[in-house]
């Protein structure tokens, strides 16, 4: 079913699909009055949405393709070090992040930095969002699913497809990005639901693996190091901190809506979790009964694998699924990114009256530019775990510190603790990765630079991903420094500043 193999049934259900994006798009675009319709959806997203949203959102390119790719190589270790540790961070935000957040009304992430240490906190914090938000995880997927199903070298498939995902956000703002991404969440959901048990049925089911697979494959930790494992089970620090989630706190109508999304998005995302986790580790039966090459790329192993099984009709259901998936996330964080370019750091620099109308404006101009720059970040990297590391580590050494404080800690801070525990966080990772890069080894392995060192005897080894373990205590000490030697900063009240009226 690859490239000119496709049924044409398979083809005019991805047309279809593509198509009634875009209409969507411009549906609601009609209705959009002003810059809090287009950008927080008017704040009146009800609970079943919300789940629709933040299910679709987190649980795009990451997870098929990231998870799928460590669970083909070193089996349930995808699922229990790098899944299951997110649950609790997402219980966690449930309980005790929605309600502050929610309460206070944002427009943004960047924005509570600024409403307690000022704008230079605000426009660094912003820089960090930015750069997380950047689409290029969605954009990397697209790549692979272009070149995989229909031949394309990557880069057109992720023009191609995701220039459709900006038409309908530029279009249609949030709440065109939060209704694409209710169809898209029944997608997903229903085309993982139909592959499972067809895999499982052509390839031999876990009868197969167990004789099959070697033993490390169901070992928790996997047999990979124990530091990489750290790393996975950190990165959901920046679920506490995501953008898009927080985006979606600030939408909804109440706290309440945003808490139980959450608790039954949990239920969700393990499921959907422990399937791909399944479909993962199935391909190598795919692999050893010759439907897959022997060294196909592990990012491509789940998506060639239910190609594979599915029958014609279903396959193209499957695959408007992986659009989806994908989609969801280059929507969402395009809107971000765009946001952080123009109300985050535009806006309070340059122009703090900024009239509503233009705001909306501006602010789709900021969507396409960072478009672009996460379309070229897309292809820097060679593996999709180690670029959705790299994001996430950016956006945590920067924010996490701050962000926190913020939130729970009454006391009046002071501008230069914000500002310099988001200088030191981010100037901490990008300085590790830049040094890694320059010392250490490419592994053909892992796809990673590695640093191996000895020091009294016993072997130590620094990886790229290790770069949280050393800036988020920067970004500590940051702040403690700033709380030193800054003035006191009362912070603005709570509640937002609209934007002017047009």
């Amino acid at each position: 079913m690859e490239g000119s193999h496709l049924h044409w049934l398979d083809v005019a259900v991805i047309i279809a699909y593509l198509v009634m994006l875009i209409a969507i798009g411009l549906y609601i675009s009609r209705r959009l009055k002003s810059f809090e319709d287009y950008f927080v959806a008017g704040r009146v997203m009800t609970t079943p949405i919300l789940i629709c949203t933040l299910v679709s959102t987190y649980y795009g390119v990451d997870v098929l393709f990231g998870t799928s790719e460590v669970a083909y190589n070193a089996g349930i270790v995808s699922f229990f070090s790098y899944s299951m540790p997110t649950y609790i961070f997402f219980m966690v935000a449930a309980f005790v992040v929605a309600k502050r957040v929610r309460e206070a009304a944002f427009f943004s992430l960047p924005e509570i930095l600024g409403r307690h240490y000022g704008t230079k906190a605000q426009v660094t914090g912003a820089v960090a969002s930015f750069v997380y938000a950047l689409p290029s995880l969605g954009l990397f997927g697209l790549g692979r699913v272009a070149s995989v199903v229909f031949g394309w070298d990557p880069w057109l498939g992720a023009l191609v497809a995701g220039g459709v995902a900006l038409i309908y956000t530029l279009t249609g703002g949030l709440m065109a990005v939060a209704i694409t991404d209710t169809i898209q969440f029944v997608l997903m959901a229903t085309t993982l639901a139909i592959a499972v048990p067809i895999v499982m049925t052509r390839v031999g089911g876990f009868e197969w693996a167990q004789a099959n697979l070697d033993a490390s494959y169901f070992d928790p930790l996997g047999g990979i190091p124990i530091w990489l494992v750290l790393t996975y089970m950190a990165t959901g620090l920046s679920i506490l901190v995501e953008p898009g989630f927080y985006q979606r706190m600030f939408a909804a109508k109440s706290f309440k809506m945003v808490r139980n999304a959450i608790l039954i998005g949990v239920v969700v995302w393990g499921a959907y979790d422990w399937c791909v986790t399944a479909i993962g580790m199935l391909a190598q039966g795919a692999v050893a009964a010759g439907a897959l090459p022997v060294d196909v790329h592990p990012n491509e192993a789940l998506l060639r694998t239910v190609v594979w099984a599915l029958p014609a009709g279903l396959g193209g259901v499957f695959l408007a699924g992986v659009l989806a998936s994908e989609m969801s996330t280059i929507d969402s964080y395009s809107l971000i990114a765009g946001g952080n370019i123009v109300y985050d750091i535009y806006r309070p620099v340059f122009k703090p009256d900024m009239l509503d109308r233009d705001l909306v404006r501006y602010t789709k101009w900021g969507v396409f530019v960072s478009w672009i720059l996460g379309y070229f970040l897309a292809f820097a990297f060679s593996r999709l775990m180690a670029l959705w590391v790299f994001m996430s580590t950016i956006l945590t050494s920067s924010v996490f510190v701050p962000i926190m404080v913020a939130l729970y800690y009454k006391k009046p801070k002071t501008q230069a603790s914000g500002m310099y525990s988001s200088i030191a966080g981010l100037v901490g990772a990008i300085a590790y990765y830049l040094i890694l890069y320059q010392i250490g080894t490419f592994s053909e392995d892992y796809e990673t630079y590695i640093w191996t060192f000895t020091i009294g005897g016993i072997h130590f080894e620094l990886w790229q991903e290790y770069a949280l373990f050393f800036s988020l205590p920067l970004s500590m000490l940051g702040f403690l420094y700033g709380s030193r030697v800054g003035e006191r900063h009362l912070p603005r009240a709570l509640e937002p500043v609209s934007p002017a009226a047009s």
